[in-house]
C-alpha cells in the first residue's frame, strides 16, 4: 500500500523480471527494485504474454503486465481508475513501445516523463520500414520526455549529433551490477558468450575463432547463452556444422538473468566480441563482478568499461584478431590475474543503489 508521503512512479517496460531478453529488462527490473528499496512506489507496465491483465504486489512494488497491443492509453488509463490507482508522480520509460502511453499522461496531466535510452535506433540494423517506424517512436519520446538518460558518453556524442534538442536535457547515468561473490575454478578453455544471437554481437567471427583455436587446443570449448530468431540461429548451426565444432559449441538458449548471473562463475573466461558499437555492455561489466576474465572489443560504450587494466582486449571483432586475444589470455595466466582483481575492484564502483539515488534526484 502507497503512504501518502511516497514518490509514486510508474515504470513503462516490455521486459521485466522473469521476462528479460537482454540488457534493458536487466537495467529495468534492478533499478526498479533498488528505487522501491530507497522508498519509491512503484508500478511497473508490463506486456503480458497472454491476452489478459495480471497484477503481481511486492512491498513498495506493483507488477501489471497486459496485452500490450490490444489496449490504447485511455483504456488502460480507464482500467487503472476503476481499480482506485493513482497517477503517477513519474513516468519512467525504458521501451519504445509504451511511448504513446507515455505521451498520453504527459499531455493530459502534465506527469514528468524521464526517459531511459538504452539504445539509439537510427544506429540500428534491421528492415528498413520497421526501422523508420521505430526512429519515429523514438524521435517522439524525446520530445516529450522532461529527462533522458543515455548509460554512456559515446551515446550521449551520437544521441547529441543526431538529435540537437535533447542536449540541454540529457545526462548520463550508468548502468549498475549487483556484487557477486563468486569465484571461477573453471579451466581456461571453457568459454562463455552471453547475448543475443544477431550479427552484431560478433557470434559468427567468434565461431570461427573457435574452429581456429582447435588446431592448438584441443579441450576448448564455447557455451553460448541466448537465443535469436529461427533463420539466423539455422545459419549458425551450418556454420558450426561446416566448421566441424559440432562437438565443441552448446547452445545453452535463454536463460533467466539469476540464473545467468550464477553461471559466470562456471565458465573460464567470458568472450564478447561485439561488431556495432554497444551503449553500455551490460555482460561485460557483469563479466567483471563475477571475478572472470573478460576478453572483449571496446565498441562504443564498452571502451568506458574494457580495457588492457581489465580484460583481454580485441583490437578487431575478426575471428583470427577473436582467436589471438583468447590465447593471449591463456598464456598470460598472471597477467589475466591481475585483470580479474582489477575488473571487480572496477565493477565495484557500479553498484545499483548509488545508482537509484541518481534517477530519485531527477524528480524534484
Amino acid at each position: 500500500m502507497k503512504k501518502s508521503s511516497q514518490r509514486s512512479w510508474w515504470i513503462l517496460t516490455t521486459e521485466y523480471e522473469p521476462y528479460i531478453i537482454g540488457g534493458l529488462g536487466t537495467a529495468a527490473t534492478n533499478l526498479t527494485k533498488h528505487l522501491t528499496r530507497k522508498g519509491v512506489y512503484a508500478t511497473v507496465l508490463s506486456k503480458n504474454r497472454y491476452p489478459r491483465f495480471n497484477v503481481t504486489r511486492r512491498d513498495n512494488l506493483r507488477i501489471i503486465r497486459f496485452p500490450l497491443r490490444k489496449y490504447t492509453p485511455s483504456a488502460i488509463h480507464r482500467w487503472m481508475n476503476k481499480r482506485s490507482y493513482l497517477n503517477p508522480d513519474c513516468i519512467h520509460i525504458h521501451s519504445l513501445q509504451f511511448t504513446d502511453l507515455a505521451k498520453y499522461f504527459r499531455k493530459k496531466y502534465n506527469t514528468p516523463v524521464i526517459y531511459t535510452c538504452h539504445s539509439l535506433v537510427d544506429l540500428e540494423t534491421g528492415p528498413k520500414s520497421q526501422k523508420r517506424r521505430r526512429i519515429n517512436q523514438q524521435v517522439q519520446l524525446l520530445k516529450v520526455a522532461n529527462r533522458i538518460v543515455v548509460p554512456s558518453r559515446w551515446e550521449l556524442a551520437k544521441l547529441k549529433k543526431l538529435y540537437p534538442f535533447c542536449a540541454k536535457k540529457t545526462i548520463i547515468i550508468k548502468h549498475g551490477v549487483n556484487a557477486l561473490t563468486s569465484k571461477t575454478r573453471a579451466p581456461r578453455s571453457r568459454l562463455l558468450f552471453v547475448g543475443r544471437l544477431v550479427p552484431s554481437k560478433g557470434i559468427e567471427p567468434l565461431l570461427k575463432a573457435i574452429a581456429l583455436l582447435k588446431h592448438k587446443n584441443k579441450k576448448v570449448k564455447l557455451h553460448v547463452i541466448g537465443k535469436g530468431n529461427k533463420i539466423y540461429f539455422r545459419r549458425l548451426k551450418l556454420l558450426v556444422k561446416r566448421l566441424n565444432i559440432q562437438s565443441d559449441v552448446h547452445w545453452h538458449g535463454f536463460r533467466k538473468q539469476r540464473q545467468v548471473q550464477k553461471l559466470y562463475a562456471s565458465y573460464g573466461a567470458v568472450v564478447m566480441p561485439s561488431i556495432l558499437e554497444e551503449s553500455f555492455g551490460l555482460v561485460a561489466l557483469e563479466a567483471l563482478a563475477s571475478g572472470v576474465p573478460l576478453i572483449a572489443t571496446r565498441s562504443g560504450g564498452l571502451s568506458e568499461i574494457v580495457n588492457s587494466s581489465v580484460a583481454q582486449v580485441i583490437p578487431k571483432a575478426k575471428s583470427r584478431a577473436i582467436a589471438s586475444a583468447i590465447e593471449k589470455m591463456w598464456s598470460n595466466p598472471s597477467i589475466t590475474r591481475k585483470r580479474v582483481i582489477a575488473g571487480r575492484k572496477l565493477a565495484s564502483r557500479y553498484r545499483w543503489p548509488r545508482i537509484a539515488d541518481q534517477y530519485k534526484k531527477l524528480v524534484k
